[in-house]
């Protein structure tokens, strides 16, 4: 059976080989490689959308014999609980690690007191925010020895503190439908005004990702609250573009926020110079389209950037692979669909309005240390000191 190609996709073809071909003039051979076999890939999707008249087909179908609902009638409920027990058993079990936690966003050491610098926020069992009366509580040791109270303080973060380089990323792929990602665009600005709040002075510099077939920088480095926003808006054309959405590249996504790579035109998220770096990031499925990175590629950099990961799932998304990349220092939540873990992340992004900042005097010992900070019934957190190199260059704003 032949299958008539629109002129669209030859005309789009043509264009992709002479984008393959500028990059290996300007790159190399070896990122010529990493797009041709992408342009491989798109060609198989346009194509299959091409035989299949582009997706119509008939409206969505059921997702299983057993439960007759389609994927975007499960987004759409609110409450989980009013699935069908034969649509439930078919998803993993709601869970999240982000509450009842202290979370050590980074450390920094002052060049003039030589003073160690140490940046938390967390939240009780309940949900609500540490605060700072609750962090003047804490116990700080030194090497398994509780360091002298006198040698240590706590306090709110102020003006100067330039604390924070975060990373946002959106999943597009097509399994989302539009109040879904209108959902995680209210989480993410839930998260930038709770890092903007008065009189929390201006922390934070952020960058905003979406990523469906491939990652897409949507704003660069800005410490501009109203660019950030403005990113986390629901993008129209992005919807209307089903090659882009028919697929999850979400490693590829991670990878080129947290690295500075040919895919993108600026710093990844690790060669920022502030003190702490997060990326949160939101996907409802597995990686079926990454080319560049891998799991196994990125936890190595995650350790050994200290990045603080916060990883939120829906739908399919794999629930033991967020948590491994949430890892110690970071966290996940999942549920079925986003309203399932919409007040537990916020509970979460409520907490970053109480950002403190511990201050270690070099007479405590905190070198070689290790610095282990305890708080109420919380578990204890063991702090790592700054990671050399983490800054390779001046901010590129």
């Amino acid at each position: 059976m032949s299958v008539r190609v629109p002129r669209w996709i030859w005309v789009a073809m043509q264009e992709l080989i002479e984008m393959n071909r500028q990059i290996m003039l300007d790159n190399g051979l070896r990122a010529y490689t990493a797009v041709f076999a992408r342009m491989v890939f798109l060609v198989a999707v346009a194509l299959s959308l091409a035989g299949c008249g582009g997706g119509g087909g008939g409206g969505p179908a059921p997702i299983s014999g057993a439960c007759q609902l389609t994927i975007q009638e499960i987004e759409a409920i609110g409450n989980i609980d009013n699935l069908p027990p034969e649509c439930l058993s078919l998803f993993p079990v709601p869970d999240n690690n982000l509450l009842g936690r202290l979370f050590i966003l980074g450390t920094q050491v002052d060049s003039a007191t030589n003073a160690l610098r140490i940046f938390a926020h967390g939240t009780n069992d309940d949900g609500t925010p540490l605060e700072l009366a609750d962090f003047e509580t804490a116990v700080v040791s030194i090497g398994g020895t509780p360091a002298d109270p006198n040698l240590w303080s706590v306090e709110p973060i102020a003006d100067g503190d330039d604390v924070l380089s975060i990373g946002f990323a959106t999943d597009y792929s097509l399994s989302i439908p539009d109040p879904e990602l209108n959902a995680i665009s209210g989480v993410f600005s839930d998260v930038l005004d709770n890092l903007s709040l008065p009189p929390l002075p201006q922390v934070l510099e952020g960058m905003a990702i979406n990523f469906a077939l491939d990652p897409l920088l949507q704003q660069d480095w800005t410490e501009d609250p109203a660019l950030l926003g403005a990113a986390f808006q629901v993008d129209a054309d992005l919807l209307i573009d089903d090659i882009f959405r028919n697929g999850t590249a979400f490693f590829d996504a991670l990878g080129f926020s947290l690295q500075r790579d040919v895919g993108l035109d600026s710093d990844g998220l690790v060669e920022r110079c502030r003190p702490a770096h997060m990326q949160i990031a939101f996907t409802d499925g597995v990686d079926n389209a990454s080319f560049t990175y891998t799991k196994e590629t990125l936890l190595p950099i995650i350790d050994d950037s200290k990045v603080v990961m916060i990883m939120l799932g829906s739908l399919n998304a794999d629930v033991d692979e967020l948590t491994e990349l949430g890892g110690d220092l970071g966290g996940f939540a999942y549920a079925i669909n986003l309203a399932g873990i919409q007040d537990v992340v916020q509970k979460w992004a409520d907490s970053l309005g109480h950002i403190v900042k511990f201050t270690l005097d070099p007479a405590t010992g905190f070198d070689p240390g290790p610095v282990t900070i305890e708080l109420g019934g919380l578990d204890p957190v063991v702090v790592e000191r700054p990671v050399d190199g983490f800054c390779e260059s001046d901010p590129v704003m």
